[in-house]
């Protein structure tokens, strides 16, 4: 069962009402009875169902954040993929392609020099030139004129394509990797649901993975004898108790004081506080009881 911060002030609420630890100090604040609780709690879930082609961690392995924990079949995928980049790629060559541009800026020159040659003969020489054949000159120099703007534009439009197909090679990236199944953060493997070769839905979890490097340590205080100023972003230390009377403590910072007061004239303060390992072991646990000293001074 996962320990959650809510579940924890539920027991606060309804357990019986004691002093507020320690009486009033100007220079420390201490709270016993305070819970280890769990930052980041995450059941990874499947993106995309299929079938699993491996699962990469086991109960008990550290992960870095980002790191492939499970696979999904990506083959289809990848397939697709392929076959976007393709298109992309032709047409991306037809876009890069200005032969008819080209083309047609030449063929409008041309018109154009025909044009003005026979206008020039029948300045010269007046009806040399049949108005009918300058007239027909005309129009295909504005043909030609046109021609451009249409090959301008059919070059646009390739280029559309290419984008088109571009965005179409994004989305099967993405499909490929929303069937890589990576660690929100870093963090220790506590319990593997799926193994390899099962089919996994979306949204189906495959593993949790928690956050251990880093705790919260929740605890009341009496609103009689401190104020929310006092307590706020204040250095803590925090003692807990270990087996065969041993005792270890860590540092933290005060996170969050809920400005809103429970029964017995309480209020929740929780601090963020930095674990340690022993022998690959942590010793810190989320779910152990703490006593936690905040620093006034």
């Amino acid at each position: 069962m996962k320990i959650t911060s809510r579940l924890f002030l539920a027991l606060a609420i309804t357990a019986p009402l004691v002093a507020a630890d320690a009486p009033y100090d100007s220079n420390r604040a201490m709270l016993s009875h305070c819970q280890v609780l769990l930052i980041n709690d995450v059941d990874v879930p499947a993106e995309e169902a299929g079938r699993l082609l491996a699962v990469n961690a086991k109960e008990g392995d550290h992960v870095e954040k980002d790191s492939l924990v499970a696979q999904i079949n990506n083959k289809q995928a990848l397939l697709s993929k392929v076959a976007a980049e393709l298109e992309r790629d032709a047409a991306q060559t037809r876009a890069d392609d200005d032969i008819e541009v080209r083309y047609s800026i030449k063929s409008f020159e041309l018109a154009e020099a025909e044009l003005n040659q026979d206008v020039d003969i029948n300045r010269r020489s007046p009806g040399t030139v049949p108005t009918t054949e300058i007239r027909r000159k005309q129009l295909d120099r504005t043909r030609a004129e046109l021609q451009i703007d249409r090959s301008r534009l059919d070059l646009k439009v390739a280029q559309m394509t290419a984008d088109v197909q571009n965005a179409a090679v994004q989305a099967a990236d993405d499909s490929i990797q929303r069937r890589r199944i990576v660690a929100p953060f870093s963090g220790q493997v506590v319990q593997v649901y799926r193994q390899s070769n099962e089919w996994v839905n979306i949204g189906e979890p495959v593993l949790r993975v928690v956050q251990m490097d880093r705790l919260y340590v929740d605890g009341f205080i009496s609103g009689t004898e401190y104020s929310v100023v006092d307590i706020a972003d204040r250095p803590v230390t925090v003692e807990i108790a270990l087996a065969r009377g041993r005792k270890e403590t860590f540092k933290g910072q005060v996170v969050f004081v809920n400005p809103i007061v429970q029964a017995g004239n309480r209020y929740r303060v929780r601090a963020e506080v930095e674990n340690r390992q022993e022998k690959n072991q942590w010793l810190l646990n989320p779910g152990s009881t703490a006593t936690m000293v905040i620093h006034l001074q």
